[in-house]
């Protein structure tokens, strides 16, 4: 035992030595336990920062595996429509008549939306960027069927559907592209993942966007 240790514990030691150690060991025991407080505060960050990781994970499988869904809608649809419009302008060529009902309601629907109604009120997790792409594909996808629906004739809903479905699959490429650009990061609040440009070209290409073409119209240099 320690000289300190046994003035201490002596019963006949002076007043104030033993008043330090009291002193010393309530310090020693407050700071244990503000050492634990601070540990058991790291745990609980770590881990809900692991679990709100997790929870964006889901999300993001959710909204792209809906979003690739509506692209492949609307690319069987855009190849079942250039068929039938090829097939109504050769008719009409032949002097038959076409006739000029309008579709049924919700044909062209290219998505019902269900993944994104039901976590509409989660979108404020994501960056800025990503939500105002994630409204805008879903808004598009709406207009695109209202405008069909609106159509007087089949024909003309088709040629609506026909116009528009590009610029949607674009949108939809590069939304699938910034989704998978945010889980890389690490769903960091301030990474860059909007596409570069030559993704950009390459998405353009391959929806059938005509990207050069509204550049020129808009003055925009890609």
């Amino acid at each position: 035992m320690s000289l300190w240790s046994s003035l201490l514990s002596d019963p006949g030691a002076p007043a104030w030595v033993q008043a330090v150690g009291s002193v010393l060991a309530i310090l020693v025991t407050m700071g244990l336990a503000a050492w634990q407080r601070s540990s058991s505060f790291r745990d609980a960050q770590v881990h809900e920062a692991r679990r709100e990781k997790e929870y964006l994970k889901r999300l993001i499988a959710a909204l792209k595996a809906e979003i690739n869904t509506a692209m492949e809608t609307m690319a069987l649809q855009q190849s079942g429509i250039q068929k039938t419009l090829e097939a109504l302008n050769a008719a009409r060529a032949n002097g038959s008549t076409i006739k000029t009902d309008p579709i049924q309601p919700g044909s062209m629907v290219m998505t019902d939306a269900i993944i994104y109604r039901q976590i509409a009120a989660e979108l404020g997790r994501f960056p800025t960027d990503l939500i105002q792409s994630v409204i805008q594909f879903y808004a598009g996808a709406s207009l695109l069927a209202r405008l069909a629906d609106q159509a007087p004739t089949a024909q003309l809903a088709l040629e609506v559907a026909q116009n528009l479905a590009p610029r949607l699959r674009m949108l939809a490429a590069m939304l699938i592209k910034k989704l998978e650009n945010f889980e890389t990061s690490g769903f960091a609040a301030g990474a860059e993942i909007g596409p570069t440009p030559a993704e950009v070209r390459e998405f353009a290409a391959r929806q059938g966007y005509p990207l050069d073409q509204v550049a020129r119209e808009r003055g925009l240099q890609l």
